[in-house]
């Protein structure tokens, strides 16, 4: 039989240390005549019915202010805000970075590479303009996006489109030239 030194109630579980009114060390092996604040008195039988006597241990008044309560029982606590506790301030909102170019940079520079081996094979303008405005409209989206990569692609699909078109005026100038001065 196990007993609290404290309120002087008596526990018959082997597996409790603590008391679950107060939180005290149980006193075990300890008679009551031989502890001298032993109460005879524990816990009066409130109700003669047997039913009810199984359960007459459990708390049913209000329990000291530092004993154990339910949390059913437990008034709500209502905190002004100048007595809520200390909170750490939310951590400060990361920089949005993307960790690969827009695809239209990339597009750009593919383009424009195709664009200066075509154009120095088969004078086609079409994938040296394609470059420049693709290249026009990454810088584009780069510009509302500051933390945005892939500036350097899309300016250098800018200037192998504008290589590009340049191979081509270059090589219709030359058959001006030559078809006039034969």
């Amino acid at each position: 039989m196990k007993y609290c030194p404290q309120c002087n109630k008596q526990y018959s579980e082997a597996w409790l240390t603590f008391c679950t009114d107060d939180g005290s060390i149980l006193r075990e092996d300890l008679t009551p005549a031989a502890d001298p604040n032993w109460d005879p008195r524990i816990r009066e039988t409130k109700y003669d019915d047997p039913s009810e006597s199984a359960t007459q241990w459990l708390p049913r008044d209000t329990p000291a202010d530092h004993g154990w309560m339910m949390p059913s029982e437990a008034a709500p606590v209502v905190r002004s805000p100048s007595e809520r506790p200390w909170q750490p301030p939310p951590p400060p909102a990361q920089p949005q970075v993307s960790s690969s170019p827009p695809g239209t940079a990339i597009a750009s520079f593919i383009v424009g590479i195709l664009g200066v081996m075509i154009g120095l094979a088969c004078w086609v303008p079409v994938p040296g303009i394609i470059a420049l405005i693709l290249g026009i409209v990454a810088l584009g989206q780069m510009r509302n996006a500051p933390n945005s990569t892939g500036r350097g692609l899309a300016i250098a699909g800018i200037v192998m489109g504008g290589v590009n078109l340049g191979i081509i005026a270059l090589g219709i100038l030359w058959l001006i030239l030559s078809a006039a001065f034969g």
